[in-house]
């Protein structure tokens, strides 16, 4: 996503009066990096893992809305089922969460009210969430959930707004605080608000903050540590506290460590936000709850894969906590109609075509060389995986799933001169399989000035030591961030089932993504919603679908491919037999799980119906998830910024101001990418004034 959006951001407008040429450069047959997807059997979709999208995501959401805009599907392509951003994609409020108490799981759905908002609109990427902002949404915030929890049990539906509301605190706050023996708590929050517009008009005085901040801890800590008892000494309201506590206990933090007079958060990034969290005296139960236990979830927080080991910068976790519940716009998700695949890189890939990018596929990346003074780079080593048949024009990757423009499983032979299958997808490192070159493969090489001016490296973190290892040595910079911006494995799984949720034994609503479940796949996902886009036979199709994933617990570096790939069927198994009851009782027998529920177009019995669902083991240093451990972002390096000066780097793994795993980091990298080229940051060796990118024989 970072090295397409860098293409679409340097393309906009005239951009041939700026540039004379734009190419991508890609290994095997698709794009889309670890958000790639592609049809299998049945015109099944097939994705790296679980992919959301979140209310917050303003530049991915202003890029696709972009895209989808250029393309005018329903005038160019009447037949696209897909043919605007609001076809692409559904808000989904329902979030799910897992506990265990008693000896066993159980689980809670909150569902987020959502908002007249649209993601993506002009300028809200730009706009950022300062802390003070963040404290009073969250005291709002405490209002709303308190008003609106009911009795909890292991099937509650729990209706929560975070809605945009009023600055005044209004009576239901007054009457809150009142009720808890707080009364002054109100003056202070009516303060709160007010230094919060002033921090809006740039008026903001350092002092002014202090005198309020310290009141306000006092009270809030009261208040918090006044509720505790009463609130845990009842079962209905132990959620209610859990949400209590963890929001007083962020405001509390960010008073008590400076936060509420800046905007940055990363003052406390070299904390896990867990062990933040206790330093301000959250409760045990919080700390432990399925709320805490999700953020970690959701970004693969935990050292080398290992649940044992949790580990998640405390201002990161603060800051995509606060954008999550407080910034979203629409619905705190939105839901993708179809694999990433075709909702995202399908359309990428044809807008950016329409304007005149070129792409080279099934070019592999081998080396990334510098010039003999170090300052530059000065040619790009590559493989050229397969060739196009003589006297065509390019090679054409998208196939049609009833009339959706989607990426095959494999590459499209018959316009090659060799089938390199799909191991042309699977980088040939030390650590991994080597496949063995195609039959026609070679070597290309791409030198500065001749065939490119600027290079834009936009490979996943864990490929940069095999790629750019010249660049590593050469930097300490490059050290540094090799050496501490860690990156997991991560396992996946997709099932189809021969009857519907509900029939497992579900009791939630449709829909639904839950976290903080189990000890192997933690998030599972109702995604039922996508059979209507795959390709099923009309009789006896699969009736409801879901997917799993989770880290990948370490070692698996240098473990081959299909190994890897048994290791997660079997953690799959014994999750199904175990595990999966909590989730689905009613796929659970005596006997362990019931695998004629599983969906099987070839009869087969028992475990070996898993042969006809999807699982991968995400081990390729390209598939692997970048973290936000304590203390890693400050060694992140800037887009524009790498300390060669015809370079730039996009991805999720940069300092782009959101250092998290995620496509929105993505997207955001790829605009600085695209910035510092167009403003000279980054520019031609000898040359800042006349830039252009050039291509020959594949890539630039």
């Amino acid at each position: 996503m970072a090295g397409l959006t860098t293409a679409w951001e340097l393309t906009q407008g005239d951009w041939r009066r700026r540039l004379e040429s734009v190419t991508v450069v890609q290994r095997g047959w698709r794009l889309g990096g670890k958000g790639a997807s592609s049809r299998g059997p049945h015109g099944r979709i097939e994705e790296h893992g679980l992919h959301v999208l979140l209310g917050y995501y303003d530049a991915t959401f202003r890029v696709l809305r972009e895209v989808y805009g250029e393309l005018d599907r329903a005038r160019t392509d009447p037949d696209c089922p897909i043919a605007t951003w609001r076809d692409a994609v559904t808000t989904s409020g329902d979030v799910g969460l897992a506990e265990h108490a008693a000896g066993s799981w159980g689980h809670f759905v909150t569902r987020f009210s959502g908002n007249d908002l649209l993601p993506g609109e002009p300028g809200a990427e730009e706009r950022p969430l300062a802390p003070l902002e963040v404290a009073t949404r969250a005291l709002r915030l405490l209002v709303d959930f308190q008003a609106s929890m009911r009795p909890a049990t292991s099937s509650t539906q729990v209706y929560l707004s975070t809605s945009p509301r009023p600055r005044s605190t209004g009576p239901d706050l007054a009457t809150l605080l009142r009720g808890s023996g707080v009364t002054a708590m109100a003056a202070v929050l009516e303060s709160l608000e007010r230094l919060s517009r002033l921090a809006d008009d740039a008026s903001l005085q350092v002092p002014a903050v202090e005198a309020v901040t310290a009141p306000l801890a006092r009270l809030l800590a009261a208040w918090r540590d006044g509720l505790r008892a009463s609130m845990l000494a009842d079962p209905a309201g132990r959620r209610t506290w859990l949400l209590v506590d963890l929001a007083a206990t962020n405001v509390l933090g960010m008073a008590a460590d400076g936060l509420l007079t800046g905007r940055g958060y990363d003052r406390i990034d070299h904390l896990d936000y867990r062990e933040w969290l206790a330093r301000h005296g959250a409760g045990a139960e919080t700390l432990a709850s399925p709320i805490v236990a999700g953020m970690y979830d959701l970004v693969f927080a935990y050292e080398d894969g290992d649940r044992s080991r949790p580990s998640f910068a405390a201002g990161l976790g603060l800051q995509l906590a606060a954008r999550m519940l407080f910034d979203f716009k629409g619905s705190v998700f939105w839901r993708m109609q179809a694999g990433m695949g075709e909702v995202v890189f399908a359309p990428l890939y044809e807008a950016l075509v329409r304007r005149g990018v070129e792409f080279s596929f099934f070019h592999r990346a081998d080396t990334v060389g510098l010039s003999p003074d170090g300052r530059s780079v000065a040619q790009i080593r590559l493989t050229r995986q397969a060739g196009v048949l003589e006297g065509a024009a390019r090679y054409e990757p998208l196939v049609r799933v009833d009339g959706l423009p989607c990426w095959p499983d494999r590459p499209r032979a018959d316009q090659l001169t060799h089938d390199p299958g799909r191991a042309s997808e699977a980088h040939d490192t030390a650590d991994h399989d080597a496949s063995g070159p195609a039959a026609d493969a070679r070597a290309v090489t791409l030198r500065a000035g001749e065939d490119f001016d600027v290079a834009v490296l936009a490979v996943s973190l864990g490929m940069v030591p095999h790629v750019a290892a010249e660049l590593v040595e050469a930097s300490p910079a490059w050290r540094a961030m090799t050496d501490n911006v860690a990156t997991v494995a991560t396992r996946a799984a997709q099932l189809w089932f021969d009857v519907s949720s509900a029939q497992l034994g579900w009791d939630g609503p449709s829909g639904v993504t839950l976290s903080g479940f189990g000890d192997t796949l933690d998030t599972w996902a109702d995604m039922t919603h996508l059979l209507r886009r795959e390709g099923w036979p009309t009789q006896h199709p699969p009736r409801s679908l879901a997917y799993l994933c989770s880290a990948l617990p370490e070692p698996v570096t240098g473990v081959q491919a299909t190994i890897a790939h048994q290791q997660v069927r079997q953690t799959l198994r014994a999750f199904l037999d175990d595990e999966a009851k909590a989730l689905w009782p009613g796929a659970v027998g005596s006997d362990g799980f019931r695998w004629d529920l599983l969906w099987d177009d070839r009869g087969r019995s028992g475990p070996d119906r898993l042969d006809a669902q999807y699982v991968r083991a995400n081990t390729d240093p390209s598939d692997r998830y970048v973290q936000s451990l304590p203390g890693s972002g400050r060694h992140r390096i800037r887009p524009g910024a790498t300390g060669f000066v015809n370079l730039a780097i996009a991805g999720d793994w940069t300092a782009c101001g959101l250092d998290a795993g995620c496509v929105e980091a993505a997207t955001r990298s790829g605009v600085q990418a695209a910035r510092a080229i167009l403003d000279g940051s980054v520019r031609a060796v000898g040359d800042s004034a006349d830039l252009s990118v050039r291509h020959r024989e594949g890539a630039a």
